[in-house]
C-alpha cells in the first residue's frame, strides 16, 4: 500500500473543530464523518483544511472548486466519482482507505441502472457486448501495458503463494496450472476467448500448442497480429463475438480468463462451449465474482463496464452448468491472489502517471486509477471473490 499522509503541526493548526466542521460548507459530509474510524483530511479550495477522525490522516481529499464541494457534500459516491474524473477533487495518500467510506454513501442513479437492462433488449446482447468492450478495451495497447506486468501482460489475476512474489511469477504459475489441468500437449489446438495482449498465447505456443483467439476488440486483434509477426507465431485471430462465432473445428481446450464477466447468459455460453469442444476436451475459466447478479456501482457502469456486465455469480453458474453434460473437475477461490494482482496493477499505473496522462489524458488515468484501487479494496474487504475452475466435457456425454 502507499504510505499514510503526514499532517504537520503547522497544518493541524489550521484544522477546524468538529462543531465547526458540521457547520461548514461540507454539510452532511462533515457531520457523517466527524468520528470516522479511518482518519483523513479535506483541503478546501481556499487552502484551509478539515480533519476527520483521530490520528494521522491516511489520505487527503483536495477540493478544487465549488463543483467538487457540491459533490463531496452530496454523500453520493457516483457524483464524487464524476468530480474526481473532472478534476474537481483530488485524492492522495493510502488509496485503499477512501473506499471504506463507501458503505455510508448513497449510489442510486435510476437512468444509469435502467439503461443497463434496456440496452440489450433494444439492441441485442451481441451489440451490447461490442459497445461495452469497445469502451473499455479499445485504447492503444500501451495504455494497458503501463500497468499490467511487463513480462506477462495478462489482464487477470496471477496465482500467488506468498505476498512478496512478483506478478510475473504468479501469472506463470497460473499458466502452468492451466496447461497441466487442460492436459495440453504439442499439436493440440486451443481457443482463447478474449486473448488480450497475448500473454497466454506466448506461453502456450512456445510449448507447441496451436492458438486461435476470438475478440470483439479490434485494438487487441491488431496488436496480436503485430505481435505474432514479431515472434514468428502462427496465431489465428478472429474478430468475433463468442455468441456469433461459427466453425466446424473442434478444439482440444477452451480458455476464458477474466471474460465470463462480460457473458452473463451462462446457459447460452456453456452450450456454446460444448459446440466448440472435442469430446473429452476441457475448459479453463476464471473470473471475479460476487453473490448477486448485475451488482455494480454506477461508476463502474458509466466508466468501466457498461452494458449488462456482471461479476460471476457462482451458484447461478453452477446451476446452469448442472443442466448440461459438462462437469467441474476443480474449483478454487483466488480472492487473495486477485487482491495482490490489483495492488500491483494500481501501483504500476501510479508509477507511470506522467506517461499515461501525457499520452492518454488525465481522464483515462483517473478513471482507471479509481477502478484499480477500488477493486483492490473490494477484494480486500471480501465484497468480491474470484474463482478459477477446470470443466470437463466427458466423451460419453456426446
Amino acid at each position: 500500500m502507499t504510505d499514510t499522509v503526514d499532517v504537520s503541526a503547522d497544518r493541524a493548526a489550521g484544522v477546524v473543530s468538529e462543531s465547526s466542521a458540521k457547520r461548514s460548507l461540507l454539510g452532511r459530509f462533515a457531520a457523517q464523518y466527524a468520528d470516522v474510524a479511518v482518519p483523513f483530511e479535506v483541503v478546501m479550495p481556499n487552502g484551509t483544511s478539515q480533519r476527520f477522525g483521530q490520528g494521522a490522516a491516511a489520505f487527503r481529499i483536495g477540493v478544487n472548486n465549488r463543483n467538487g464541494l457540491r459533490a463531496i457534500a452530496s454523500l453520493d459516491e457516483g457524483r464524487i466519482g464524476n468530480a474526481y474524473l473532472a478534476g474537481d477533487i483530488d485524492i492522495d495518500g493510502d488509496m485503499v482507505k477512501p473506499f471504506e467510506l463507501r458503505g455510508s454513501m448513497k449510489d442510486f442513479h435510476i437512468v444509469t441502472e435502467l439503461w443497463r437492462y434496456i440496452q440489450p433488449l433494444l439492441f441485442g446482447q451481441v451489440r451490447t457486448n461490442r459497445a461495452a468492450i469497445t469502451s473499455h478495451y479499445d485504447i492503444p495497447a500501451e495504455f494497458f501495458l503501463s500497468f499490467l506486468d511487463p513480462k506477462t501482460p495478462c489482464y487477470t489475476q496471477g496465482v500467488y503463494e506468498s505476498p512478496d512474489e512478483t506478478l510475473d511469477v504468479a501469472t506463470l504459475r497460473k499458466f502452468d496450472y492451466a496447461f497441466e489441468k487442460l492436459k495440453l500437449k504439442p499439436g493440440d489446438r486451443i481457443l482463447e476467448i478474449g486473448p488480450g495482449w497475448g500473454a497466454w498465447f506466448e506461453y502456450a505456443s512456445a510449448r507447441g500448442v496451436k492458438c486461435t483467439g476470438i475478440s470483439i476488440s479490434k485494438v487487441s486483434i491488431d496488436y496480436l497480429r503485430k505481435r505474432a509477426k514479431e515472434l514468428g507465431r502462427d496465431w489465428e485471430l478472429i474478430e468475433s463475438d463468442l455468441l456469433e462465432y461459427k466453425t466446424d473445428r473442434k478444439y482440444d481446450a477452451v480458455v476464458i480468463m477474466g471474460v465470463i464477466e462480460h457473458l452473463p447468459d451462462y446457459l447460452r455460453v456453456l452450450r456454446k462451449f460444448m459446440s466448440l469442444l472435442k469430446p473429452g476436451g476441457r475448459i479453463f475459466l476464471d473470473g471475479s465474482a460476487c453473490t448477486r447478479k448485475f451488482e455494480l456501482s454506477s461508476y463502474m457502469v458509466k466508466y468501466i463496464y457498461p452494458g449488462n456486465h456482471s461479476f460471476l455469480v457462482l451458484h447461478d453458474f453452477l446451476d446452469k452448468l448442472a443442466r448440461t453434460p459438462l462437469q467441474v473437475e476443480e474449483i478454487f477461490n483466488d480472492r487473495v491472489s486477485y487482491f495482490r494482482t490489483f495492488v500491483q496493477w494500481a501501483k504500476n499505473l501510479d508509477a507511470n502517471k506522467d506517461f499515461v496522462v501525457e499520452k492518454f489524458g488525465a481522464f483515462n488515468y483517473r478513471r482507471f486509477r479509481l477502478y484499480l484501487w477500488g477493486a483492490t479494496y473490494e477484494f480486500l474487504s471480501r465484497s468480491l471473490d474470484c474463482y478459477r475452475m477446470i470443466i470437463h466435457y466427458p466423451e460419453d456425454a456426446v
